[in-house]
């Protein structure tokens, strides 16, 4: 049973920050370094001290970016720069956007998870994590004692029952409205009374839960709750350790968009391009798209816009090479993937595009399957993928379409795990919105 509370938020006091707009972030593991040095300057209490502060040399197990955190949370909550909701509410959380010029709004609302093992009761994940990654985190959360960015979480909700409740209280006006570097508006409501509160609990109790983004931090608070547990005789799973900030949208919204993320090759030995050509016939019909330098950029939309249209109804793949040589690959018939897969795995694991990519490119005609990590740059422009192949030494674009929604969904119910970046949930959720903060002691309950 998924068992969900209200929570006493904490929220940036717009008193005493008179530009609201200039604290919040994108999630912590989405900025470059660059953008790290430009929200530091942008404001003093932006909330980039708190998720992903700076190292420094000097730093040592008593002074580093972890425990500055910690100082900045206490001292911000002491200023009344943060402050705490008197009462246990949910928040809606709505975002408005445009994508190819289409417009979309995303709802969803933001409560108290509490924790299970992923995949032993009603949520389930769909990628794999990195030691490094979650460990990260985990010191994080020891300092700090904070669930400082929701957990990004998907639920059905076909008779729109939850949704039905979040939108009595968009017709207030937002505590928080502000637009970020995207141009995507984000608005946070309280939900406030006793039986809307009462019915989204009620709703939720049943549904299976999948993680869209937060993998690592789920994992971290598992990891935070199992530690604390051990020191208590008496634990009761109503500790307030044993929750985590969520947020939580269905998997019917149409603001709901998965992006493809591409993959560019570098650093390979002996590659010779029309060889690889020769090579992918093996598996895939390829077609060749001739382009100059100025059909370049208009050939390439036209792949990207083939490749989405045959993505429909067979596994296709666009691929760059450099020198304005763009190609369209279709996967030639199906009992491919049944002969190179390992037969263990589901069936939904391995019709993923990743997949395919990975066990017929990757690993038989490339042979580079054992070291992809070193090989391999992940992008979500397409644009960025040629560059990376033009002009710093890279030697294969690949662009893929979008996983869908139904394909994450099946392959986390059998508890099988996607490859590293087979997913980008857009637009991302903005950080500092809202965070809750552990009392240690203290329990949760109805």
């Amino acid at each position: 049973m998924v068992r969900l509370f209200p929570f006493e938020g904490i929220l940036y006091n717009k008193d005493k920050v008179k530009k609201i707009t200039e604290v919040f972030t994108p999630p912590y593991d989405v900025i470059s370094p660059e953008e790290q040095d430009n929200f530091y300057e942008i404001h003093d209490f932006n909330y980039i001290r708190l998720i992903l502060g700076k190292e420094f040399p000097g730093d040592s197990e008593h002074n580093n970016r972890y425990i500055r955190a910690a100082a900045f949370l206490d001292g911000w909550l002491r200023h009344k720069i943060l402050e705490q909701d008197e009462k246990p509410v949910f928040y809606v959380y709505e975002q408005r956007f445009s994508f190819n010029r289409k417009k979309y709004l995303r709802l969803g609302f933001i409560g108290l998870l509490r924790l299970e093992d992923m995949g032993r009761g009603k949520v389930f994940p769909h990628e794999n994590t990195h030691p490094k990654a979650r460990l990260d985190r985990l010191q994080l959360m020891r300092v700090t004692s904070a669930n400082l960015e929701s957990i990004f979480a998907l639920y059905s909700d076909e008779k729109g029952k939850i949704n039905k409740v979040l939108k009595k209280f968009t017709k207030r006006k937002p505590i928080i409205e502000v637009s970020d570097n995207d141009n995507v508006t984000h608005s946070i409501w309280r939900i406030d009374r006793k039986p809307s509160i009462t019915k989204i609990i009620k709703e939720m109790k049943d549904k299976t839960i999948f993680i869209a983004d937060g993998h690592h931090r789920y994992e971290a608070a598992l990891r935070f709750k199992n530690e604390l547990k051990t020191k208590n005789t008496k634990f009761s799973e109503e500790e307030a350790y044993n929750h985590i900030m969520m947020y939580f949208t269905s998997l019917e919204d149409k603001g709901l968009l998965v992006l493809p993320i591409h993959r560019v090759l570098r650093n390979l030995v002996f590659f010779d391009p029309i060889r690889f050509i020769e090579d992918l016939s093996q598996f895939f019909d390829v077609k060749e798209y001739k382009a100059g330098k100025k059909s370049a950029v208009s050939v390439r939309k036209k792949l990207l816009h083939d490749l989405e249209k045959k993505g429909l109804e067979k596994h296709a793949f666009g691929i760059y090479l450099g020198k304005y040589r763009y190609y369209l690959l279709i996967l030639r018939d199906e009992k491919i993937i049944e002969e190179i897969m390992e037969e263990d795995k589901p069936k939904a694991w391995k019709n993923l595009d990743v997949n395919i990519l990975l066990h017929t490119i990757f690993d038989r005609i490339l042979g580079i399957a054992q070291q992809i990590e070193d090989k391999i740059v992940y992008v979500k422009d397409d644009e960025k993928a040629v560059k990376l192949v033009d002009d710093e030494g890279c030697q294969i674009a690949f662009f893929l379409n979008a996983t869908k929604i139904e394909e994450i969904t099946a392959v986390a119910s059998k508890l099988e795990k996607m490859p590293q970046k087979s997913t980008y949930f857009y637009p991302k959720l903005l950080s500092g919105l809202v965070l809750n903060k552990i009392k240690h002691g203290a329990k949760i309950k109805l």
